[in-house]
């Protein structure tokens, strides 16, 4: 987990320029996947904070970088 501790939102990582597109792209695929993973543990009745927001974030930003052309 890459961005866990290293970043407070999706926006975050967007802009962080010392990564590339496509490790942008992995870091987010994997957040996603891990708070993915949360929500189900939490709708199996393990407690918890709700993150659906955070992984919209998460969506909206990797829709951002996967719509935008790889630089050259």
């Amino acid at each position: 987990m890459a961005y866990f501790g290293k970043y407070e939102t999706p926006e975050e990582l967007l802009r962080d320029d010392s990564l590339s597109r496509d490790e942008k792209i992995r870091m987010l695929e994997d957040w996603r996947d891990d708070k993915k993973d949360y929500m189900r543990a939490t709708e199996e009745g393990m407690v918890g904070e709700d993150r659906t927001e955070r992984l919209r974030q998460i969506k909206k930003a990797l829709a951002t970088l996967q719509d935008e052309p790889p630089r050259s």
